[in-house]
């Protein structure tokens, strides 16, 4: 079954405020487009194989953010969509 991040796939912007001041976080894009400079190739499930997370087995999308008030870097973790999630409900909420 196939799985989509509702950021990646532009179903909705990253809405995710800073743990420490409470300002809405900037989207940085996928953790795993950081990893080198031929990551953004690879296959996303293939990332998420080695990455140290339980985003494969939780059809979880890691992205990358940044506070700009605080400057500060956090990961957050969107739950991913299926495609009948898509047909049914698309105002889902990704961050549950």
């Amino acid at each position: 079954m196939n799985h989509l991040c509702p950021v990646c796939n532009a179903f909705t912007p990253l809405q995710q405020p800073c743990s420490a001041c409470g300002q809405a976080l900037q989207d940085a894009g996928r953790l795993y487009d950081f990893y080198g400079s031929y990551s953004p190739y690879r296959e996303i499930d293939d990332a998420k194989m080695d990455n140290g997370y339980l985003d494969r087995t939780r059809h979880q999308c890691v992205h990358t953010a940044w506070c700009p008030s605080c400057q500060i870097e956090e990961k957050v973790f969107l739950d991913e969509w299926t495609p009948v999630m898509l047909v049914t409900d698309m105002e889902k909420d990704a961050y549950q």
